[in-house]
């Protein structure tokens, strides 16, 4: 499909892996896979460009049956309710949001933290603090270290809860949840929710799941490789409210952005110091970053804004804040710059549904599945180069009432929870 590749893999890895399965070594073949994947799919050639890992799903698809839990009835009757499995939950980011928030609409729901990383086992990461985010959930953590003892622990967690949906959002390496998961009867709903949508993840092209899309763009793609119907679920943030924004002026514009550092540009000419920099000399406000940077990065920005005569107190800095929207709501802002190149969709629908116009990165040169531009309200406020940002900026200066609205008007057409429901509903159900 175009310049996208979905098929490029590393089988000199795989053949490895099978060989392992074929020896019955299958907590090796496991780590194969998690090493194997975690090495692969943050190569800059694959980043933006591939998808799929139907190498490694086969291979993961003969180790679910290689383990297969034999002591199951199949076709156990469902004790009913939901199942969530996560590799890891964090206290920022887009990832945990979202599991989070399917949570909570759900009502409720067993949350398992598959621990493929050992966070929770060292302590890095607490169990205490999932549950904290999750009220509605009970939470449970795989202590087996071995990773073929966690399969079988969370074949024993299907047993136990005997849920009628699945729902796994686990990490790009993760085999675990769908390794246990060939245990489970036909009558379970199988949910793949494919939020690492722009790096390829173990498990997306599996047969049997539902396949959740949270992009029209991605949804578009995964359809046409995957040779069968996929749903969009559009990323979901509760509303909490607009803000009530001062009239700018290109003198008193203040510029937020959101995301963490992997999301920016470093080098070239639009290295995100840069781009800050030009913002702060054509505007007179200030400039917020919410979301973590080093502190050489924070240093770079620095160096910047001090080279072009700007005080560096104009650049704000908050590494992490418990709500993106409500942060935004009392920042003095008026305006949303998007993450570049790669843009965040949760960020930017947070920030429009608060009313903030939404500027965001439109540049053909990225990777093709970056080039999506469904999440934003304004098709205008694209720009490519500094020229076109700054086109963007005065064109939100000028009529910033009329902007607000349109973003306003877009998230609640687009992301509101009356849609967001209806379309969960059809993933979960089918119908």
């Amino acid at each position: 499909m175009d310049d996208l590749s979905p098929c490029i893999e590393a089988t000199a890895l795989q053949d490895q892996t099978a060989e392992l399965i074929d020896a019955g070594r299958y907590d090796d073949a496991l780590r194969s896979i998690a090493v194997g994947v975690g090495s692969f799919y943050t190569r800059p050639d694959v980043i933006g460009y591939s998808l799929y890992l139907f190498g490694y799903d086969k291979l993961v698809l003969r180790l679910g049956e290689a383990m297969r839990d034999t002591s199951v009835s199949p076709e156990p009757v469902a004790r009913g309710g939901y199942l969530v499995i996560l590799s890891e939950f964090y206290n920022a980011g887009g990832h945990s949001r979202v599991a989070e928030d399917l949570v909570s609409v759900l009502g409720g729901a067993v949350v398992v933290l598959t621990d493929l990383f050992g966070s929770y086992q060292s302590g890095r990461l607490k169990v205490a603090d999932a549950a904290a985010r999750m009220p509605k959930a009970m939470v449970h953590r795989l202590e087996t270290p071995s990773f073929a003892g966690k399969v079988k622990e969370l074949q024993a967690v299907f047993n136990a809860v005997r849920p009628e949906c699945v729902l796994i959002l686990s990490h790009h390496p993760d085999p675990l949840p769908y390794v246990a998961a060939a245990s489970l009867p036909e009558t379970v709903r199988k949910v793949f929710f494919h939020h690492c949508d722009h790096q390829p993840s173990v498990g997306c092209t599996l047969p049997g799941y539902a396949h959740v899309d949270f992009t029209e763009h991605l949804q578009g793609i995964c359809q046409s490789n995957l040779g069968r119907p996929t749903v969009h679920v559009p990323l979901y943030v509760a509303d909490r409210g607009v803000k009530t924004f001062t009239r700018p002026t290109l003198e008193t514009l203040t510029v937020v952005s959101s995301g963490s550092a992997n999301k920016y540009k470093r080098d070239s000419a639009l290295a995100y110091q840069h781009v800050v920099a030009e913002i702060l000399s054509v505007t007179g406000g200030s400039y917020w970053h919410i979301g973590h940077l080093d502190d050489a990065w924070l240093g770079l920005i620095s160096q910047a804004l001090l080279a072009r005569g700007i005080a560096v107190s104009r650049f704000c800095y908050l590494p992490h804040v418990p709500s993106l929207w409500d942060s935004m709501k009392e920042i003095d802002g008026h305006v949303f710059l998007g993450s570049f190149p790669i843009p965040g969709g949760r960020g930017s629908i947070e920030a429009q549904g608060c009313g903030y116009p939404a500027i965001y990165y439109a540049n053909d040169d990225r990777a093709p599945l970056l080039r999506h531009a469904d999440i934003f309200a304004n098709k205008e406020l694209g720009w490519s180069n500094i020229p076109e940002l700054v086109a963007a900026l005065r064109k939100v200066v000028d009529d910033h009432e009329a902007q607000v609205r349109l973003a306003r008007d877009y998230y609640e057409k687009q992301y509101g929870y009356p849609v967001f429901l209806q379309r969960l509903h059809l993933a979960l159900s089918g119908s």
